[in-house]
This record gives C-alpha cells, structure tokens and sequence, in this order.
C-alpha cells in the first residue's frame, strides 16, 4: 500500500469522524421538520433521490406531502433541507450566502480548471465573468445566427440519414450540434480543428458524469471533509477516470493557447474578428484578465455549453413525439412565421417559446443542486412550515457548513406555482393572459431557475436559447417526430449530475422514429 493510499484511508477516517461532529452539531435543527423515512443510515435518502428508474418518482411525491420545505437524510445520518420555496430560494439565488456543495462542487472542481466562472466566489466571481459578459449579451448573441443556422442544417442532413432508417438516437445529433455551435462562435473553429482526441476525451466524459452511482455518493460524502490537498492528491491516482479528466483539461488548454495565437496572427494581418469571441477577449482583455483567465474558461464552454442544452432539446423532441397535435400547430407557426432569419422572428413566435420554456420547466438540466452555507442565516419561506408538532414556523435558520438543497425541479413542478398540471408537458400555460406562474417568481427568465439567477445566472442563457429556437424551427419544419414502438427504445429522465434521457438498460439515448414532411 503506497502513501497516497494511506493518506486517502487516514483522509477518510478523519472525514468520517468530522462529519459525526457536524452531524451532532446540527442534526437538532431539522429534527422537528417533517420529511421522509430514511430506509438506510448510510445512505439516508439519497439513492431515492438520485438514483430513481426514473427521476422525481420519489422527490415530487414528497414535495405533495411535505410541502416546499423539508428534512431529508444524508449519509450517516446528517439531516439536509430539501428547499423549494420562492422566498428562500429568491434569498439563496440572489445572496453569496452559499456556496457549491459536496456532490455538485467535488465534480465540478475535478472537471474543470479551478478559475472556471462557475467555481470562483464573490470578487474574483466578478471579476472573471465581466470580460466574459460582453461574448453573450443579446447583440452578441444575435450576431451568431448564420452559425446557429449552418449548424442546424447539418443536423437536417443527419436527420436525413435517421428517415432512411425509419429509427435513430438524436441525443449525440444535438449533442455534436451543440458543441459544434459553441465551438464555432466562441473559438473560432469547427469540430474538425478541435481534433478527434478531444471530441472522444469529451464524449468520455459526458459518459462518465452520467454514470451516478452509490459508491460516487459515498465518495462525495467522504472529500467533503477532505483538505484540498489531499483531494488533489486523490485525482493524480492513475486510474481511467482521472487519466480522461487531465487529459481533456490539458486538450482544453492547447486549444485555448491555440485561439490565442490565431488571434494574435489575425491581428498582425489587420484581420480582427476572426477568431470568435476568444479571439476578442484577447484583443481586448483588461489588465486584470490575463491570457492564463481566458484557458481556464475553456473547457467549462465547452462541456458545459454543450451536454445541458442538447439534454434539453433531447426532452423537447420526445415530447413532440408524444403530441403530434402540438407538434402540427408548432410546425404550421414556424412555417406561417420564418422567413427572415431574424432573431426578432424567432422571439415572435409565440407557441415556439413556450414550447421551450415548458421543456426547460419540466426538464431543467440540473434538477437539484446541493449548497454548503458560508455563514449563519435565516432563510424566510413564502408559506407557513408545519412541523411534526403540528405547529407552524415562518422562516428556517441555516447555521455555517450546512448542506441545503436547491429544489429547482420540485419549485418547476410545484401545484401551487404551476396549477394542477403542473407534473404535465402543456406550452399553452405560457400563452396565457398573465402568464404561467401564480405568485412571485425567482429568475429574471420566465421566473424559471433552470438557468439559475442572480449574479449566478448561466452565463451563455441567451446562446442557448437563440441556439434552441433555431434548431427546433429548422426541424420541425422538415420532419416528423413518433415515439418507437419497442419500448426498451424508450427514453426516461434520470438524474446523473444533470438531467439526462436514458434507456431501461442504463445507456444515454433518445430513439425517435422520423420522417420527411416537406
């Protein structure tokens, strides 16, 4: 047994004995909300809430029993908040008070480098993203429709190949579209100039962080308690996850410094703007940005703007499939309504949107997210917590180190927001006068946390919705989209990290039937 083992077995045991402490600590706050029985001191509820066949079967009946507050059980007994509230999540969305928790932070900090805009905090947090804002402001955005659109008839001529099968798998279709996109209008590139190595690094993974499992739960618990340094210890382990994850990291980096130098030349030889918006932070980076800034920003473009949008479009299809009457009336706006190629076009077709905006409520790419407190606050809650006493309280208090969860598919399914179908795929709750939401709202998006909010906000909401609206329009104008027949050809929603369409045997996969309608 070599020292970095024994480092990890004293690590864990350290962890272990930590966490008793803060569970001692803590435990008796929560211990008079209600919340579910946990079936296992190990693992409390979590593998009911992660590991479902299908995601929420568990989660959205406790949020009918329980309500939009509610205890839950860790590992080893810790008790957590499950939050879905719009007053507490209004003050958690839109105050530093929180910070990344073990299961979304410990993925995150592996995967992408550690100046990554989603991973520094407060100052830096601002100091990073404001170069970054100018690449995704809404002219920005509207700038990359000629891409958008080469993009979307590429996926047309796949499609194509799919027709002459009568059954295909569309969730790698928009997955490569969505990275070609971003790949195109952020560096300056085609899917060609990132090279096979990368494209196949990336598609590892994809594949690995869809693979949730019991044992990657006792892990999380486990480096939550772990000193940084033994943690970075741990990811130089040569075993096939952490060999792919360095590896994608260090490609990431030579494609950065590779638009990096692009650009340069492209100055040199008065050819600005030829090299995506990479290619303009470095003309146009401050003296607090550096060049090292932009390369740590690479890899979390393209992950991140890549798997979550093409999950969402995924879900989106299935659903059309499901409703071909929705489908024919989307089909007959988009034909009524194209034209121009303008994105005013794309904003002005009102079921189209609201077809999108229910499929990022029904199917919001990170479902629920854990939060580890920065300090001791007060949470308020819009609606009055019952305890298991029969009494009733009207705001929760969080002490420092405690994990909460972010409910935001359980707020996105809530009755009391949504109405009584609120669990049902309907776009026409968007065309209604006043709106879908009933009561205030949390995000400065349709009231919608599937992008979060606040100063979190994602940082490419407006790419991925341009993006979105012009790959529905382009394919649903030429196709026709039917469930398969075989069931074991079915996709459901399972939760691994994000939310993501699965196959009963476990594989990543959407199969639709298409044909050509025009």
């Amino acid at each position: 047994m070599d020292g970095i083992q024994l480092a990890l077995i004293g690590a864990s045991i350290l962890a272990l004995y930590l966490s008793y402490l803060a569970l001692l600590r803590r435990s008796s706050k929560f211990r008079e909300l209600r919340g579910p029985a946990s079936p296992s001191w190990i693992f409390g509820n979590m593998l009911q809430l992660t590991l479902s066949a299908t995601y929420g079967e568990y989660e959205f009946e406790w949020l009918k029993k329980y309500g939009s507050v509610y205890r839950i059980k860790g590992l080893f007994g810790e008790d957590h908040l499950m939050i879905s509230d719009t007053a507490a999540l209004q003050r958690m969305v839109n105050r530093e008070y929180f910070k990344l928790g073990p299961s979304i932070g410990n993925a995150s900090r592996l995967i992408y480098n550690p100046n990554a805009v989603l991973l520094v905090e407060e100052r830096e947090h601002k100091r990073v993203r404001t170069p970054l804002n100018a690449g995704f402001t809404a002219a920005a955005v509207r700038s990359y429709i000629p891409i958008f659109e080469r993009v979307a008839q590429t996926l047309t001529e796949q499609f194509e190949d799919i027709v002459s099968h009568a059954v295909g798998d569309i969730s790698p279709l928009f997955g490569q579209a969505t990275l070609a996109a971003v790949t195109e209008a952020v560096l300056g590139l085609s899917l060609n100039d990132l090279g096979d190595e990368f494209i196949s690094t990336n598609l590892s993974l994809i594949k690995m962080t869809s693979n949730q499992s019991a044992t990657q739960l006792l892990v999380d618990s486990v480096l939550r308690r772990i000193p940084v340094t033994i943690r970075d210890l741990a990811s130089r382990i040569p075993v096939e996850p952490f060999k792919s994850i360095h590896k994608a990291k260090y490609l990431s980096d030579e494609i950065g410094m590779k638009v990096i130098q692009n650009s340069k030349n492209a100055k040199g030889q008065g050819l600005d703007g030829t090299c995506g918006f990479y290619g303009d932070l470095v003309d146009k980076t401050c003296p607090t940005f550096s060049e090292r800034d932009i390369l740590d920003q690479t890899s979390l473009l393209l992950l991140a703007g890549q798997d979550t949008t093409a999950n969402t479009l995924t879900f989106g299809f299935i659903e059309l499939a499901r409703n071909l009457d929705l489908q024919e009336q989307l089909r007959a706006e988009i034909h009524t309504s194209l034209g121009s190629g303008d994105a005013k076009a794309y904003d002005g077709m009102p079921l189209l949107n609201a077809f999108i905006k229910e499929a990022l409520r029904m199917y919001p790419p990170v479902a629920v997210s854990d939060r580890i407190a920065t300090e001791d606050i007060v949470l308020p809650v819009s609606e009055p917590i019952i305890t298991s006493q029969g009494t009733q309280i009207s705001e929760i208090p969080i002490l420092k180190g405690q994990v909460v969860y972010l409910g935001t598919a359980q707020y996105q399914r809530s009755e009391l927001r949504w109405g009584p179908d609120a669990n049902e795929f309907n776009p026409s709750r968007w065309l209604k006068e006043g709106g879908a939401l009933n009561g205030e709202g949390v995000s400065s998006y349709a009231n919608l946390l599937s992008f979060f909010g606040g100063s979190r906000i994602c940082l490419g909401w407006r790419f991925a919705l341009l993006e979105m609206q012009i790959f529905v329009c382009e394919l649903v104008a030429k196709f026709q989209f039917s469930l398969p027949d075989e069931d074991h050809l079915n996709a459901r929603c399972r939760y691994a990290f994000t939310i993501q369409p699965m196959l009963p045997n476990g594989k990543k996969a959407a199969f639709l039937k298409i044909k050509r309608v025009v």
